[in-house]
């Protein structure tokens, strides 16, 4: 049975209580030492191109999952349809046995040549192919692009097994 002082003391706890989760859900990770070790490994720079580093979180089953890289660059479209040229290349690191990605490309853009309505003019993103990786999130995931491009990713999730009927 709950007294009055009780009941008080729980609710002037509660406030302070949830301040320090708050505090705690906010603190960053430490860096993970193997982690850093391994991104060591890899090319800190490549001539013409910027280094993206993409740490993928722990999932319980990873091999359900599928990494996809999309390179490209942001710029003005149209109604046309657009595609940026190139594609990610695999590099091995010597001796590591890792595999870093280059976006070869040289930045050119093809497109229709559709004649649009006046105004329809709108910032878009134009992408090379994209590349789906395995998923693996012991190991950081290592990408050059063009200077000037960007690089965007999303995880991609497998759907339940389904049964093929002969026909």
């Amino acid at each position: 049975m709950r007294t009055p002082f009780t009941t008080r003391r729980l609710a002037l706890s509660l406030p302070l209580c949830g301040a320090l989760l708050t505090a705690c859900a906010q603190q960053p990770a430490a860096p993970d030492p193997a982690a850093a070790r391994e991104l060591k490994a890899f090319p800190a720079t490549l001539a013409g191109h910027q280094r993206h580093v993409i740490d993928v979180p722990v999932l319980a089953r990873e091999d359900e999952h599928k990494l996809e890289l999309i390179g490209g660059k942001a710029m003005t479209v149209d109604c046309n349809a657009r595609g940026l040229d190139g594609r990610f290349a695999a590099r091995d690191v010597p001796g590591w046995g890792y595999t870093y990605w280059v976006l070869e490309s040289r930045g050119q853009v093809r497109s229709t040549m559709m004649m649009c309505p006046p105004g329809s003019e709108k910032p878009g993103f134009v992408q090379a192919e994209p590349l789906l990786l395995r998923y693996n999130s012991r190991l950081p995931v290592v990408v050059f692009v063009p200077e000037g491009m960007q690089l965007r990713w999303r995880v991609w999730n497998a759907g339940p097994v389904q049964e093929a009927a002969p026909r």
